[in-house]
């Protein structure tokens, strides 16, 4: 009679237990870690056991992971702790093969005893009861109570914790539909983000499958120079052109957004006032729950700007073709064959004594520099025009660049002013290159107030410096002057201010870099060649 009534007060306090846990509102809430620390004290409370744990599957299923376990003699909670399936395979074989384990004594039971030495010993573990937790049909944990006495698990208490596992699973499926209720609450708060950032930023129109309009955002409407009253119901024709409002390509068009494929390109549209707009565009067919297409989406980019200076540039780029073909043409005639020819005329007609009569021999050096020199610029210009035509590759060749430098500056009346260091070997297109280089070595003496005017030519952490001691340059003064045809405001000095424009885009047509700034000294212009 005792027995029974100790079995009925023990039924009692379990049922308490399941019925407490099955009400458990951190389970009920997903929130399975926390509900765990609930669950496991009050088994080993309930059940008289001594300690009690809930261990969770690796995601490769080659360990398992303590979620909490509880210590009644500690009052102690610990966690991720992890076994793996390759210290103890008895166990991990036998949670597939027979996942309810009784194990009266550990030490002994063929699933537990692989656990004798590491584990149970050293803990003073006797008695283990394991029970499966199955999410979806699938194993992905266990619920452990664990007795430092010797004791026999009865029918009662195995239900309890099987029991007890049930309700732990409803707790993981909340957890995990929770989880993936936040996902897709985040994907729709992405998407939105996304939508209002291209709301804000680009044109926006949707249509219905056979082109009516039922919505703009304020930047198309801008663009069209449409209120949404005068669009709303209209058709997308609207915004054609009649010469492709009546085409086949234009029925095409349509035919292809409705039946799923989108659409992206570079499309010219009509304006409200009969201008063209230029667009790049996507027609995006919107796709409902039964997997059909049921609205259309054009998200828009005017580039009409780019368009047109696009069409500048290449009118530019022929006239300049043409010029430089004339340039060309009648420097080469004037520098590389007249003059010359006058110079060797009057040479051979001047006698010596003449020459040393009237003192001429000063003014021939001269004018036979100036014009070797003048032969080296027209080189210059012949490559740089050279780049206007379409395709044309920079010719490079291995220079050493001190000697380039020595050799261009050799006829010029400024060398003397000209320090040049050892350089570098490089590829560079020698006229072009010293045509650059020389043109800040010019601005350098030019823009100078100094009584004794210097530039120096060095490298420096394998950056060409082209150093002056002149009035000094700030970057941003620079970029400002590397502008075509501007000029610093009340400079005395006469100039074109295309000259370091001209300067700059040889050097990057190399692909170097170039840039600026004003030191103690006067102007540093640093060129990175790397």
């Amino acid at each position: 009679m005792t027995d029974l009534i100790q079995k009925i007060e023990k039924f009692d306090i379990l049922m308490k237990t399941l019925i407490f846990e099955s009400r458990n509102p951190l389970f009920q809430e997903g929130k399975t870690s926390e509900g765990a620390k609930i669950l496991t004290k009050q088994v080993v409370e309930s059940i008289n056991a001594d300690r009690a744990s809930i261990w969770l599957y690796g995601k490769d299923k080659k360990s398992i992971i303590c979620e909490q376990l509880y210590v009644r003699l500690e009052n102690q909670f610990y966690q991720n702790i992890e076994l793996f399936e390759s210290d103890f395979k008895s166990y991990f074989d036998a949670l597939i093969e027979n996942p309810t384990i009784v194990a009266n004594d550990a030490e002994t039971h063929p699933s537990t005893s692989c656990f004798t030495e590491t584990y149970l010993k050293p803990l003073g573990i006797k008695s283990m009861l394991d029970v499966p937790i199955l999410y979806k049909n699938e194993l992905i944990g266990v619920i452990c109570i664990e007795s430092y006495a010797q004791r026999n698990w009865d029918k009662i208490e195995v239900h309890f914790a099987q029991l007890l596992s049930t309700i732990y699973s409803f707790s993981y499926s909340a957890k995990e539909s929770g989880d993936l209720t936040k996902k897709v609450l985040n994907k729709e708060l992405e998407l939105k983000n996304r939508m209002d950032a291209i709301n804000r930023s680009s044109p926006v129109i949707e249509f219905d499958m056979d082109g009516f309009i039922s919505f703009a955002n304020n930047s198309f409407l801008d663009a069209m120079g449409y209120t949404m009253e005068e669009l709303k119901g209209k058709h997308h024709s609207i915004f054609i052109f009649d010469e492709y409002k009546n085409s086949k390509e234009y029925d095409i068009f349509w035919k292809t957004l409705r039946s799923g494929i989108f659409y992206s390109g570079e499309i010219i549209r009509k304006k409200k006032d009969g201008t063209p707009i230029h667009l790049s565009a996507t027609y995006n067919p919107i796709i409902n729950n039964d997997g059909e297409p049921y609205r259309v989406l054009k998200i828009a980019r005017d580039i009409t700007e780019i368009i047109e200076n696009t069409k500048q540039i290449q009118k530019q780029n022929t006239y300049l073709e043409h010029a430089a073909k004339i340039l060309r043409h009648d420097m080469h005639s004037g520098i590389n064959t007249y003059i010359p020819r006058g110079v060797s005329s009057l040479e051979r007609r001047l006698t010596d004594d003449v020459i040393s009569d009237l003192k001429l021999e000063a003014p021939l050096k001269m004018l036979k520099e100036g014009l070797l020199h003048t032969q080296k610029v027209y080189k210059g210009v012949f490559e740089f025009t050279n780049l206007v035509k379409k395709d044309v590759v920079l010719n490079k060749t291995e220079c050493d660049l001190k000697q380039i430098l020595e050799n261009y500056l050799g006829t010029t009346s400024y060398k003397s002013q000209v320090k040049i260091d050892e350089l570098v070997t490089i590829d560079v297109n020698e006229s072009l290159f010293c045509t650059a280089i020389d043109n800040l070595i010019r601005n350098g003496l030019k823009y100078n107030d100094n009584d004794t005017k210097y530039v120096h030519v060095y490298i420096e952490n394998g950056d060409i410096i082209v150093q002056d001691n002149g009035r000094g340059l700030t970057q941003d003064d620079f970029e400002n002057l590397s502008k075509p045809y501007v000029r610093k405001e009340g400079q005395k000095e006469t100039g074109s201010g295309l000259g370091l424009n001209i300067c700059i885009a040889i050097l990057n047509e190399h692909g170097f870099d170039i840039s600026c700034e004003k030191n103690n000294i006067g102007t540093k212009m640093k060129i990175n060649i790397k």
